[in-house]
């Protein structure tokens, strides 16, 4: 793979955020996913169901420029790419999570890996269609700059869609606290949202969450 621009920003990571690093995460990564629904919702979960969901919300897909937000290996980048969109810019922190998805996307020409953090995304204000984000919402240690760059990015009306394990009792979720991992509520990450200059609507299914929504205000008026 030609090296990519290392467009990272020098902030520590978390113990949670560098698992990402490690070659094996990544090549074991899309054998968990197309379990994790399953496991988090407590019903058979396919991914080809969760795919088909955010490329809905998504709409129109066809001819448009998206970002992947912590895209690891490109599950969502493809889903977008194959349902006829132009361009989807894949994000992530980990080298070896982005070799793995290069991979993944040969005969797509419109991936286009981004070696960066999503707390400062190397894109122009108002340069996607849309923006998803595949359950990497839970290592944001502060979301709140994320929200920011997601709202800048986005063009006026822009698509937003977030899937995310939401918070339980779970003794499990406590230790992944430990290493990093943040876990919200549906009515948390719903407000900070609106606060922020979406429009948006979310449901959970036992310990996952989604929110879909669009950009609906000027960033003048937009609460910090």
């Amino acid at each position: 793979m030609q090296k990519l621009p290392d467009q990272r920003s020098k902030a520590p990571l978390t113990l949670a955020a560098r698992t990402n690093l490690w070659p094996l995460t990544a090549l074991g990564y899309e054998a968990w996913r197309r379990r994790a629904l399953s496991l988090l919702s407590g019903r058979a979960f396919p991914l080809e169901e969760e795919l088909s969901l955010m490329l809905k919300r998504m709409q129109p897909v066809a001819g448009r420029v998206f970002l992947d937000l912590g895209t690891a290996t490109g599950l969502y980048a493809r889903a977008l790419l194959g349902a006829g969109a132009a361009r989807v810019y894949a994000l992530d922190l980990s080298p070896a999570m982005l070799r793995v998805a290069l991979g993944k996307a040969r005969g797509y020409p419109g991936f286009v890996p981004l070696l960066a953090r999503a707390e400062a995304i190397p894109l122009s204000p108002a340069s996607v269609d849309g923006v998803v984000v595949g359950g990497s919402w839970n290592e944001f240690p502060d979301p709140q700059p994320v929200v920011h760059e997601l709202y800048r990015v986005l063009k006026s009306d822009g698509r937003l869609w977030v899937m995310f394990s939401h918070r339980s009792p779970s003794p499990l979720q406590r230790l992944l606290e430990a290493a990093g991992l943040r876990f919200p509520t549906l009515s948390e990450l719903m407000d900070s949202l609106t606060k922020s200059g979406f429009k948006v609507d979310g449901w959970r299914e036992g310990s996952v969450g989604f929110v879909a929504g669009t950009k609906v205000t000027m960033q003048s008026s937009v609460q910090s």
